[in-house]
């Protein structure tokens, strides 16, 4: 306050001169004052108007030349334009400050003391930046005397009125601003649009979508808009009205059956979605754009059958598309179309587009039809990219299945060596784990798993894997130790609560115990056969038959794996069933007559 006090003691001595110069820097404040009314920022720093203020009248009190009698003459409006200066300044230091309220009540004094608008707007803007609506709404009266035909009036009353919750109140503005310009439809919804960006609440922005379609209901554009602030309030039925609406407008209007096939999935009625993307197809044949997106609508309902239809139709009109190709060749993938997939694949590698995931891809064919080598062969050409890490995996797998076990490891043993991901180390440990299971290597397994966790001993993923295999070694306690601890950290775990239960029941006899973990693994995935055999396994642990083939014939009718064939095969001939044993026995050898639970219980009964 001491310098504004300067100020005003030093303006009153100015001489004609420095009142040029003083009129002149007046001239440059209110140019600095005009700013956008949406701008995101605050006021532009005063820099240097500030300090050639001060200096201005830092000069005009060192030499001071004039006479009595011309200080005497000095007219009364300079006075005036002291005040407004220091107003001004006053305003900006506060500002900058950060002081908005002290800015916005300089600048409101400013604003009735100046016959300039842009200072009025300058406020008006301050306040409405500082959420002062009520202050906004007095000034913009002030700035409508100044400057009645300024279109930004209109728009800061409807942005005040909006966040004051009053759209009612808004409506005549909004009205009024988009009346000002002759502009298209989809202007004049853009423009209430980019008003209602402005942090507005959904119900303000709806009511007042509301009063202006009941106003002037030809405009498609706005229905649209109105449809989506209905959305964003979950009134699907609403909205889609107004879609139908604007659609009756404008037929031609093909968003608008996006945004229905998209609030149709998000009412779960997919049918509906389908339905409205192929009735727009059948009227847009060549709209590519939307035929990719019904296409991956269909592979999102796993309807691959027809979203290869879909992708065959892109794929004809543009055969040098490699995302197309790729996605049809997936596709075909899918539904076993593998020579189809194989042509496609081979494409886009003459195409010299997405080879790496070609190689990939050809690699997992050939690995489908267990022609290891070719396989191997085209994994290895997988150079980079997010498939390149699963590609050196596989050709470790297969290398393995070739009966060169040792050869697999040393390459996984390399791999985790250069991989810094702990994700992907544990992937690498848990595909050397199935090698070494496969091959009846237990033990190498179990050691290797244990120096696994010895790098992270929380490993879930690794203590389920170890847990597995520690019974395969008669290591039933840090099976159950480390079981135990995975549902410490995950409690409804199902595959650990029958891993637990079905360890016990097989290796000890604690039944009672083992069948309470199994339930409760039941109980989350009351459909899984592995559990249902599990289930099965106990109770004929328990000497409850009649309970345990009610188990184990639901498992093996759901899946006729080989271990779920000798634990039901072997209750049925304790049964008396022998006959039926048989056939269940041998149903499990088809799948796997190599699986060690049921050599070892064909072995004991000879059937």
């Amino acid at each position: 306050m001491k310098m504004a006090a300067r100020f005003f003691k030093c303006g009153q001595l100015l001489s004609a001169s420095n009142r040029m110069v003083f009129s002149a820097m007046i001239d440059r404040m209110k140019k600095m004052i005009a700013i956008n009314v949406f701008g995101s920022a605050f006021l532009r720093p005063l820099g240097f108007m500030a300090i050639a203020a001060v200096l201005v009248f830092s000069s005009a009190c060192t030499s001071l030349n004039s006479p009595p009698e011309e200080i005497a003459a000095t007219p009364e409006t300079a006075v005036l334009d002291e005040e407004l200066l220091y107003k001004l300044l006053a305003a900006e230091f506060a500002g900058n400050a950060g002081d908005l309220d002290s800015s916005v009540d300089y600048y409101r004094q400013a604003a009735y003391l100046s016959e300039d608008g842009r200072i009025t707007a300058r406020a008006a803007y301050i306040a409405l930046y500082n959420k002062q609506y009520p202050r906004v709404l007095e000034l913009l009266e002030r700035w409508r005397e100044l400057e009645p035909e300024n279109p930004d009036i209109d728009r800061m009353y409807a942005l005040s009125y909006l966040q004051l919750h009053q759209p009612v109140e808004a409506l005549p503005y909004v009205q009024a601003m988009l009346a000002q310009e002759n502009d298209s439809h989809n202007e004049k919804a853009i423009a209430v649009k980019e008003l209602l960006d402005a942090e507005i609440e959904a119900e303000d922005a709806l009511a007042l979508l509301e009063a202006l379609n009941q106003a002037q209901a030809d405009n498609p554009q706005m229905l649209i808009l109105q449809a989506r602030f209905t959305l964003q309030l979950e009134q699907h039925e609403a909205a889609i009205s107004l879609l139908d609406r604007a659609l009756e407008i404008e037929p031609s209007l093909v968003d608008v059956h996006l945004i229905k096939a998209q609030i149709y999935l998000a009412q779960g009625d997919r049918d509906r979605a389908r339905a409205v993307l192929a009735q727009v197809l059948e009227e847009r044949p060549d709209d590519f754009a939307l035929r990719m997106q019904y296409a991956r609508l269909l592979v999102e309902d796993e309807d691959y059958e027809a979203a290869s239809e879909q992708y065959q139709i892109v794929q004809q009109k543009q055969p040098d598309n490699a995302e197309v190709s790729l996605n049809l060749a997936l596709l075909y993938i899918e539904i076993g179309q593998l020579d189809k997939a194989a042509r496609l694949l081979e494409h886009l590698l003459e195409l010299d587009q997405k080879t790496n995931i070609a190689y990939y891809y050809l690699g997992r064919i050939a690995q489908n039809r267990e022609q290891y080598k070719t396989a191997i062969a085209q994994y290895i050409r997988v150079k980079e990219g997010p498939l390149a890490f699963e590609a050196r995996l596989r050709v470790a797998s297969l290398f393995a299945r070739l009966d060169r076990a040792d050869e697999a490891i040393e390459q996984l043993q390399v791999l985790a060596q250069r991989t810094d991901e702990w994700s992907e180390r544990v992937r690498i440990y848990l595909t050397m784990g199935e090698i070494y299971r496969s091959h009846h290597r237990y033990k190498e397994s179990f050691e290797m798993f244990s120096r696994a966790l010895a790098e992270n001993s929380e490993d879930i993923d690794l203590l389920y894997a170890r847990a597995l295999i520690a019974e395969k070694v008669n290591r039933v306690d840090v099976a159950e130790a480390d079981l135990l601890k995975v549902l410490s950290m995950e409690p409804d775990n199902a595959d650990a609560l029958n891993a637990l239960g079905y360890t016990l029941a097989d290796r000890t006899e604690r039944y009672r115990e083992a069948r309470d973990y199994i339930q409760r693994a039941i109980a989350l995935v009351p459909e899984d056969p592995a559990i249902m055999d599990s289930l099965g396994w106990v109770n004929y642990r328990m000497g409850e038959l009649p309970e345990a083939l009610k188990w184990l014939s639901r498992a093996f009718d759901k899946l006729a794996d080989a271990e779920i064939a000798a634990h039901y095969g072997e209750v049925l001939w304790q049964a008396g069933e022998k006959d039926k044993a048989r056939k269940v026995w041998q149903k499990g050898q088809e799948a796997n007559a190599r699986h060690p639970v049921l050599m070892e219980t064909l072995q004991r009964f000879k059937p």
